[in-house]
This record gives structure tokens, sequence and C-alpha cells, in this order.
């Protein structure tokens, strides 16, 4: 094995890497509980699907989904492997951008070919941003990650498959609008001119996940936001992001991030070291 899963609280971390010889592969049956990315910058590297092994080169993208059983490495050859990974915990609106050819069940790859400069730049200020010594270092870098899905995406042959329908578009937008109110399918699917069940059915579709657990998503990253940004009590920030318990609010945000607000707070308010 060759990357380290990141540390809970760590919305993302990337590295750049040149691997060759007997060890260089990464091999979790388990998989992680985040996202991989592995973007092949040069050489030959390769990912075992169902007993076969698909070959990576330039421009190849490898996409692993949590909890999905990982086997990919150095393709024995002269030439090498050289790679960006990312491991990175999506913000909520990414659940489309993360549909890419499926070799196996979590397993993807996009082939970007020619298309795939602008891509390796951003990938790079992925790492630059994750490495600097500053406070909002993470948002720097999911912004950049952001950017390759992105570019990412007119590339992507299933993208025409899949637009975006209004409705759900609009009650999204609510959502960000309204993280303080009450916000319920019920609620939703009036405002959109959907019945409750056709809603439910069409948000999960779009999105990848349920309604609640979107808003609940979109909730707690913007309580993130606020503990990084604002000098608010706890309790404050758990109102105006929708949470009328702050206990309950504390309970949820550590098991979304792995750490209490308060310890949140406290280890990004300053740069590590």
């Amino acid at each position: 094995m060759f990357i380290t899963p990141p540390p809970e609280p760590a919305q993302i971390i990337a590295g750049l890497q040149s691997q060759s010889g007997e060890f260089a592969r990464g091999f979790r049956p388990g998989g992680t509980k985040d996202w991989l990315l592995v973007a092949t910058l040069a050489g030959l590297g390769f990912v075992r699907v169902n007993g076969d092994r698909h070959v990576l080169r330039r421009g190849d993208l490898l996409l692993i989904a949590p909890q999905t059983p990982q086997d990919y490495g150095y393709l024995e050859d002269d030439s090498g492997w050289h790679n960006i990974w990312v491991h990175v915990r999506p913000r909520p609106h990414w659940a489309p951008w993360l549909l890419w050819p499926v070799q196996a069940k979590g397993v993807m790859v996009l082939q970007t070919a020619d298309a795939f400069g602008p891509i390796e730049a951003e990938l790079h200020s992925v790492i630059e941003a994750a490495a600097q010594a500053i406070r909002l270092r993470h948002d720097l870098a999911m912004n950049a990650f952001e950017r390759v899905l992105i570019r990412c995406d007119p590339l992507n042959p299933l993208q025409t498959a899949r637009q975006f329908d209004p409705r759900i578009a609009k009650a999204i937008g609510m959502i960000g609008e309204n993280l303080a109110g009450p916000l319920n399918v019920d609620r939703l699917s009036r405002a959109v001119g959907l019945s409750r069940s056709r809603f439910s059915v069409l948000f999960g579709a779009q999105t990848a996940v349920s309604l609640q657990s979107y808003i609940e998503a979109q909730r707690l990253n913007r309580a993130a936001q606020l503990l990084n940004m604002t000098g608010w009590p706890i309790a404050q920030i758990a109102q105006d992001v929708g949470f009328a318990d702050p206990y309950y609010f504390s309970t949820r945000f550590r098991r979304h991030f792995g750490k209490s607000p308060t310890s949140y707070r406290d280890a990004t308010a300053k740069p590590p070291g």
C-alpha cells in the first residue's frame, strides 16, 4: 500500500508520486471512507476489477467510491507510473459530477486524452492549496478540486444522459437559501410542483443521496465554514444552520467531521506545525 487515508477531520488531502517496483500497489479490500481519485501523469498503471487488469495511461482518471475494494498500482513496465492522488469527502452538490464510466461497482475511469493539460494544472493546484499553512487551506483545495470536476464533466460520455431536472435544481437553490428554515419533502415538493413520492425518487436519482442526507450535509458544511470564519457561539451557529438543539447539532457534526464543533474550530484556527 502506498497511500495513507486522510484523518477524519480533513476534507481533502493530495499528493504527487512516482511509483515502480514490487510494492507500488494500492490494495485495500475494505476500501476507504472517502473518495479516491488517481490521475495518471506518465507511465503505466493498472486497476484490477473483476479479476481483470485495466491499463491506466496519461490522462486516465481513476475514481473509487467509499467502501469499494481497491486494487491498483504500477504496471510492470520500465516507464514506471507517475500520478497525482486525491482523497476527498465531496461536497453534496458534486454528486452528479461523480458519475463516470463504470469499470465495476464503485470503480470508474474517465479518459480525458488531449484535454488533460488544464485538468493536470488544476490537480497541481489542489496539492499546493492543501499544503499551505493557512487556515482556509482545505477550502482552497476543495475549490480547486471542484474545478477539476467541472473541467471533466464535458468530457464524460454519460453527461448528456443526466441533465439536471430544473425542478430539482430549483429545490437545491431553495435549500441553499433557507438552511435555517423548515426544509422537508412536503414543503419542497409542493414548491416545485411534484408529488411527494415523485420528488423523493427524482431527487435521489439526480443527486445520488436522499433529501434528508443532502440537507444535513449542506447544514453541517455551512456550520464548518461559520466555525472557521466567525467567533459565534456553537448554539448560535447551530440555530443559523437549522438545528434547534445544539446538543443534537454537536452529535451530528462529530459524526460528519470526526470532531466536535469546538475541537474542529480549535484545529482550524491555526496552521499545522
